[in-house]
Formats: structure tokens, sequence, C-alpha cells
């Protein structure tokens, strides 16, 4: 790549990254849109400017400060940039392994330059970069999931493997080919096609990370659409979508049950404590029956302070378990009272279980079962569960 000038390949990937800077800063401060990872981001493209070099601007100063500021640049930009990609994910680990790796680079560039090796800076950089690109691999595999498809997630995730590769092939050449010493030493620029093919990687990483922030978005958006703005709880609409699915499945051999529930006494919270005691009840308790279910059942709000719960099953008209599972959310809501300004309110629920019907397309007649087996909960003295054994039968207690 003789016909390009390095230099200014250079200077386009600063104004890129610079660019990229301003705008995640927009993002961040005026939209709202992802304002930590926005900003961690902003200072990414800052760091990344700095840890490319600039020809003669470093010229007067000495040799070691020379060699430190780029190497810890580029360590701090992809630290950065692991951190923000883990606040875009929502990761619930904590950053530790980061700063591990982080910390043994850093330490690893200031015994270098102490030292006066021209290849131990580079290398300790190197080589942290390149573990903290396999942990990005692994960030965006394992944040994407299987919610979205195969070919999008290669496509997320192959920018950060990009990135592990060249900075592994640059620890290599370290290495393996003479003279690198005395090209750190001296400050000769990239070549050309190393200059562009970091150029392109960067960028690469840059349209990744937008990508990664819209699909966030869309989640938000799907999130509010589909859920209770209280309680967090599937609305109505977004609930009933479910039970239709789940009649769909029925017909193909995948059973599930139903459990209707309804928090006893709760027009007496709201009468004693106020609404905001009410809301406060209502988010208790959903928080307490999401702790106690699995990630594949479906908890709504059908209205007021009622409640269902779309439990799949392994085997069709499994219903001990689901009675199970009804007994365990009925056990801990009562033995998790709400703390409440300074007091404990006891809460109890009453609980209606049954089975879907086949050929009842939106779910009806199963809802009205545990509708009925709800209301005899109720009548029978509350905080108990009751279940349909069969249709048309009068059902037990539980």
């Amino acid at each position: 790549m003789d016909f390009l000038d390095v230099p200014t390949v250079l200077k386009v990937s600063a104004l890129f990254n610079l660019m990229a800077a301003l705008a995640w800063l927009t993002l961040a401060q005026l939209f709202r849109i992802a304002p930590r990872a926005g900003r961690l981001m902003a200072a990414a493209h800052l760091a990344r400017i700095v840890s490319q070099g600039c020809g003669d601007c470093l010229a007067g100063w000495p040799a070691p400060a020379r060699q430190a500021v780029p190497e810890f640049a580029l360590l701090g930009c992809v630290l950065l940039l692991l951190l923000a990609l883990r606040r875009m994910l929502r990761s619930r680990q904590r950053p530790r392994d980061i700063a591990w790796i982080a910390g043994l680079g850093a330490a690893g560039i200031a015994a270098g330059l102490a030292s006066g090796s021209g290849l131990a800076p580079q290398l300790a950089s190197t080589v942290a970069v390149t573990v903290l690109g396999l942990m990005a691999v692994r960030e965006v595999w394992r944040g994407i999931g299987d919610r979205l498809s195969a070919v999008v997630r290669i496509g997320t995730t192959l920018p950060f493997a990009l990135l592990a590769l060249l900075a592994f092939v640059h620890g290599a050449e370290l290495l393996l080919v003479p003279g690198w010493e005395a090209h750190v030493l001296e400050g000769r620029l990239p070549t050309a096609a190393r200059a562009v093919l970091w150029f392109v990687v960067t960028a690469a990483i840059t349209l990744s990370l937008i990508a990664l922030m819209i699909w966030r978005l869309i989640m938000r958006i799907q999130h509010l659409t589909h859920r209770d703005p209280l309680t967090g709880a599937l609305n109505r609409r977004a609930f009933e979508r479910a039970l239709a699915d789940g009649q769909a499945q029925l017909q193909r051999g995948r059973g599930f049950a139903l459990v209707m529930i309804d928090i006893d006494h709760f027009k007496q919270i709201n009468d004693r404590h106020g609404h905001p005691a009410g809301d406060a009840a209502l988010q208790h308790c959903v928080r307490v029956w999401q702790a106690g279910l699995r990630e594949i059942d479906c908890l709504g709000r059908l209205g007021g302070e009622e409640f269902c719960a779309l439990l799949p099953l392994a085997l069709p008209g499994d219903l001990a378990t689901a009675t199970v599972v009804a007994e365990r959310l009925r056990a801990s809501l009562a033995a998790q009272p709400l703390h409440w300004q300074g007091s404990e309110l006891p809460l109890t629920a009453s609980f209606g279980v049954a089975l879907p019907v086949v050929g009842d397309a939106q779910g009806e007649v199963g809802l009205a079962r545990a509708d009925a087996e709800l209301y005899r909960a109720k009548t029978e003295g509350r905080n108990r569960v009751c279940v349909a054994l069969h249709l048309g039968g009068l059902g037990a207690s539980s």
C-alpha cells in the first residue's frame, strides 16, 4: 500500500474518533440514550486518538514518555470499550476481572519502561489488549444470547474478535520479527496496511456498538409495550397473546397450567395506608412471585390486584407440578411482609389452578376455570390454593 499516505490515514482515523466521541456524548448528555455507556465510549474514542500516535508531536519528549503515552492510551481505550459494552448489555458481573487484567497490563508496561526495553511495554499492552478483546467477544455473545439470530450474533461479535486477533498477531511480531525494538524506540509510524486495518477495526467496533444500542432501544420499547408500568409484569394484552401462543402449542402436545392470583384484602391496604402503599404492595408481590418462577413462566397483571401465571409443563396434564408452584408462591408471599414507612404489612393471596382445554384458541375456558377456583379459595378463607382437578369437576383444595 505504498500509494497511501500514512499520516493522512492517521489524521482521518483521528477525525473519525473525534466525531464518534462527540456523537456518543450527544446521545448520552442531550438525548439520555445509554448515558453511562455513551460517556465511556466517548472516552474510549479519545483514548484511541492518543494511542495511534501523532508523528512529530512527541518528538521532544524523552524516549520513555514517547513509549508510555501510546501504550497506556491503547490499554485505556480497550478497557473503556469493554466497560461500555458491559453497560450497554446490562451485564451483572462486577468489573473485577477487567480491573485485574488492565492492572496487570499497566504494571507490565510500567515495568518494561523502567527496564529501558523497547519491546516489553508493547508486549505487556498487547497481551492485555488480546485478553480484553476476547472478554469483549464473550460479553457480546452472552449478552445477546439466543434473542437474535446466529448470523447477527456473529456479525456483531466479529469486530471484537478481529481486535483480539490483531493484538495477538502484533504480539507474535514483537517476539518473532527481528528489529522491532529499534522500530519502537525510534518512534516510527506504522505501515499503511497496519494503519488502515486498525482504522477499519475501530470503525467496525463503533458500528457494532451502535447496532447494540439500537437493539437495546428496541428491547426497551418492547418492554414498555408489553409490560405493566407499575409492576413490570406482562400487561393484559401481552398476557393474552402469550396465552394464545400457549393454546397453539397445546395442539402440538406441549401443555401448560394457569394460576389465577388475587391479593387478599387489597382494598384495606389502600383505605388504611393510602394508594402509595397499595402500589408498593403490588410491586412487592410481583417481586416475590417472579423470584419463585422460571424464566419461561409468564406472570401477567390482568387488572387491579388480579394476576395470572402461565406455567409451561414438561408433561401435559401435570397438575401436581403446577400446584406445587402455586403453593410455593403463596407461602413465599405470606412469609415476606411488606416493609412500609417503618411498619410491616402482612400480605397474602389466594390462588386458583387449572389446566387449559384443547381447541380453546384464546384460552378463555382455562382462564374461567382458574378464576372459578380462585373464587372458591376466596370463599373458603383466602390465603390458599384451590385446584380444578378435572373438566367439569368441583376441584379440590390444597
